[in-house]
């Protein structure tokens, strides 16, 4: 009876312990996230010296501030018609006020007609004395028949081409330093084709960038200013004299050969005919041969 007391003492001991022990063990398992998840901030702190927002920042995104008024590249164009009191002096005035605003002019044309005399003239003018320009021009003359201005930007044409350009030579910066470690005739002769086409692009992108910049820091004006010479002439509406002559010729010429295409259209008719009068003249039946031949005289 103690023998069976003493093992039952004996087992409920043993019994106990090991659930200590596993208590104690899941006790410790739940410790060891906190205590890695203390060490895990405690090493980020150190790391970012307390500034963790400073770490996150990601790039700024200049598309915005690309976008804004200061990248604007607009091209400004004018197309201005006035009549002025004096051709000489309104001309000579509108020469000094464009060098004066620091432009030149481009090409001009003059013409005399019977009852007026006129001129268009291309001006090139600062784009920041455009306006100044229009409004001087238009005080110059007595009466504006038509004014019209286009604005056109090309600002993203302008931005694609500069980030075309700066590609294109990082491009050939790496080619350049592979052409400097090829050693086979063919790999720098693959690698000098490649910087040729490369060089080519980047030339008529740098042509075509020099280009807009010089439309959009030089505005251009078409200018037509005229005098009238007689007010009371009304210009003939229809062609003049020899105008009229050269077009009788033309259709004169058109109406024979539409003639001629008529008659060709009827070559069955024209074929039939030939082959009767050959058919007469063979036979001897010809009226007109009869007559000729009865009035000879016998001899």
């Amino acid at each position: 009876m103690k023998n069976l007391i003493s093992l039952l003492t004996l087992f409920v001991f043993f019994s106990c312990g090991n659930r200590a022990a596993e208590t104690t063990n899941e006790a410790a398992y739940d410790m060891a996230p906190a205590a890695v998840t203390e060490e895990v901030k405690t090493s980020s702190d150190g790391f970012s010296g307390g500034d963790v927002s400073g770490a996150k920042e990601e790039p700024e995104d200049k598309t915005k501030a690309d976008l804004t008024a200061t990248s604007q590249k607009l091209i400004k164009t004018g197309f201005l018609t006035i009549e002025v009191e004096n051709y000489k002096e309104s001309r000579k005035k509108i020469k000094d006020l464009v060098i004066k605003s620091g432009g030149y002019l481009g090409n001009e044309s003059e013409t005399n007609e019977t009852y007026r005399i006129s001129n268009e003239l291309t001006i090139r003018i600062p784009a920041k004395a455009f306006d100044q320009m229009m409004e001087g021009l238009m005080a110059e003359g007595i009466k504006t028949d038509s004014k019209r201005i286009e604005v056109q930007d090309v600002g993203e044409e302008y931005a694609d081409l500069t980030a075309r350009i700066e590609a294109k030579k990082a491009v050939e910066k790496r080619y350049l330093e592979i052409l400097n470690k090829a050693n086979k005739i063919s790999d720098i002769l693959e690698v000098e084709e490649k910087l040729r086409v490369i060089g080519e692009e980047t030339e008529a992108a740098q042509g075509r960038v020099k280009y807009l910049e010089s439309q959009v820091s030089y505005s251009t004006i078409h200018l037509s200013f005229y005098k009238t010479l007689d007010a009371n002439y009304t210009p003939p509406s229809g062609p003049g004299f020899f105008s009229r002559i050269w077009e009788g010729l033309a259709r004169g010429w058109e109406n024979a050969l539409s003639f001629m295409v008529g008659v060709a259209y009827f070559w069955p008719f024209w074929l039939v005919v030939v082959l009767v009068y050959y058919w007469f003249r063979k036979r001897h039946i010809w009226p007109f041969r009869k007559k000729q031949s009865s009035k000879i005289p016998n001899s």
